[in-house]
């Protein structure tokens, strides 16, 4: 899984750099990392539930020939010859490949995991993420600077057949298929019940925040580094810092959930975030660039185990896929259409734009999702903070009670109450 994201971030990462070469402005760049999530953005619900049924198997090969076909493209129709068509299917491909990973592989730790372990599994799939995404770009970086683009997509296709080839190894230790019980049952709900619950709906929106603050970094970082003259292997160190520092702070995750709450990093996340993102157009020094990238890395880096985390457990029994499905569609969404935005405003007004939009949102909504969680307590917590109060109070009530000076009293107040009573 984590080498088929591999070869998946750096034919992006590579696509973007490519358009850039060869003099593609801004809002062209927007439409290809568009690209590698409009069909995504549409089919992830229905990917979800399709692989609750069939299991993982087919789903994760259909993956790997879409990304092998997606790196081969500009190596077999180069752009002196063809155009920039190829980027575009290119895009189609390897995005549309990645979401059976994606679902298959989110999927796959749910169904094997439990409740005590599954933040623990969500971060160990985060960990192996933030290696692929660090590797990819500097990977890419040095096979075009000290090659061409069409080795940096071969580097990319050598990622996509080691993942394979390691999947194919433990093909049939995997399950045959999710949820067998409720596969019928699933067919009729509308997915979209779900945001009528407003646990599930927090989470929902919160991941789509989240994910479109990981868009701008991916799309804008490339357009920044061009646009004040860095090299591909100082924005390929930048953004690899980014994947670093995301690696970092989910190494740390089993221990920073045990003293916060998921809710309490997520906020967190989202505030810092956007902080980081309102200064960053207001450097250009390569020191600075690194820290701002390395802050945000750890920041939203700890998003996607507490986000997931939380989503099997406010997700109402049969019903996990499908959420996992509006997530990704979300996500896809977020990736379609904000790096169209992004573009046409860096091109019209300047990359600041994009910063400072974002980082307004984000510092918005988490405050907005804030305070709706604080307002909003579940029954069940609620009674087990009481009964938590009450157990308290009972063992309050024996020391006193045990109290010489609380006994005297209570014989005084007896005496009082008992003599009152029998002159009635």
């Amino acid at each position: 899984m984590a080498l088929l994201h591999c070869g998946f971030t750096s034919s992006r990462v590579i696509s973007t750099l490519y358009a850039l070469h060869y003099g593609q402005p801004a809002w062209m760049v927007g439409v290809i990392l568009s690209t590698y999530a409009a069909i995504p953005a549409l089919i992830s619900i229905h990917v979800g539930k399709f692989i609750d049924k069939i299991g993982v198997r087919i789903p994760i090969t259909v993956s790997f020939l879409m990304i092998s076909a997606a790196c081969l493209m500009p190596i077999l129709f180069p752009y002196e010859q063809f155009g920039f068509w190829p980027i575009i299917v290119t895009s189609l491909l390897a995005g549309t490949g990645f979401v059976f990973t994606l679902i298959s592989g989110q999927g796959l730790i749910g169904h094997l995991s439990n409740n005590k372990n599954r933040t623990t599994a969500f971060t160990y799939q985060s960990i192996a993420f933030s290696i692929s995404g660090s590797t990819g770009p500097v990977v890419a970086g040095y096979l075009i600077d000290h090659g061409s683009y069409y080795w940096a997509f071969g580097g990319a296709l050598t990622f996509a057949l080691l993942g394979d080839g390691i999947f194919l190894f433990q093909a049939r230790a995997l399950p045959s298929a999710f949820n067998k019980s409720q596969a019928k049952d699933n067919r009729h709900h509308s997915a979209f019940e779900l945001f009528k619950d407003e646990k599930v709906r927090n989470v929902l929106l919160a991941s789509a925040f989240v994910s479109m603050a990981w868009d701008l970094q991916a799309f804008m970082i490339p357009v920044y580094g061009t646009e004040i003259g860095l090299d591909a292997v100082a924005i390929g160190w930048l953004l690899s810092t980014f994947s670093i520092c995301t690696f970092a702070v989910r190494v740390f995750m089993p221990i920073l959930s045990q003293i916060f709450k998921e809710w309490s990093i997520i906020i967190f996340v989202m505030i810092s975030a956007g902080l980081t993102y309102i200064v960053f157009p207001f450097t250009t020094s390569l020191t600075l660039l690194f820290l701002l990238c390395g802050w945000l890395g750890a920041s939203l880096g700890a998003s996607q185990p507490n986000v997931l985390s939380l989503l099997h457990q406010v997700t109402p029994d049969g019903r996990v896929g499908e959420a996992i499905g509006i997530r990704t569609m979300l996500m896809n969404a977020s990736h379609a259409i904000l790096p169209l935005l992004f573009g046409f405003g860096g091109s019209v007004i300047g990359a600041a734009s994009a910063f400072w939009a974002t980082g307004a949102l984000m510092v918005g909504g988490g405050a907005k999702i804030g305070y709706s969680v604080r307002n909003m307590r579940d029954p069940a917590e609620k009674l087990v903070e009481d009964k938590a109060i009450e157990q308290e109070e009972n063992i309050d009530f024996k020391k006193m009670t045990n109290n010489p000076v609380v006994i005297a009293r209570g014989n005084i107040n007896k005496v009082i109450t008992y003599g009152y009573f029998s002159v009635e």
